[in-house]
């Protein structure tokens, strides 16, 4: 068996002559060469903030609002839609039943149907006279 002692000794670590009188000049010479900048980080750094704002603008914007609804309602002609209607078949009794109708519900109801008409009541005594002319 070997010993320790027996093994020849070799220094594997030897530096090149001057290496290390060398090495400060290498290490400043690639710490001072300034490196490449990235063109692209300046501008996404504030393009992705204005193309988040413009879309969320888009969508926000382009979505219909109750108020162009209520214009485009009001701009149907109501023979069309009373045409459309009487083509079409809609089940109502249907379109009640899924509906449950609470006081308040009916109440606002009754409301929005009486602020319709502007009226001195003359046209409700009249119709009154009407039906009753209709019971006799």
């Amino acid at each position: 068996m070997k010993k320790l002692e027996d093994i020849p000794k070799k220094d594997w670590f030897k530096a090149p002559d001057g290496y290390f009188d060398k090495l400060p000049g290498i290490i400043q010479a690639r710490v001072a060469k300034p490196e490449p900048e990235n063109v692209w980080m300046p501008v996404l750094k504030f393009a992705l903030p204005v193309v988040a704002v413009v879309t969320v603008g888009i969508f926000w914007f382009s979505t219909p609002t109750m108020q162009s609804v209520e214009v485009e309602l009001a701009s149907i002609n109501t023979e069309q839609l009373i045409a459309y209607l009487d083509n079409n078949e809609v089940v109502w009794e249907d379109v009640e039943l899924n509906r449950e109708w609470s006081e308040d519900d009916l109440l606002e109801l009754e409301n929005q149907v009486y602020a319709t008409f502007d009226s001195d009541g003359s046209e409700l005594e009249l119709l009154d006279e009407i039906l009753e002319l209709d019971n006799l």
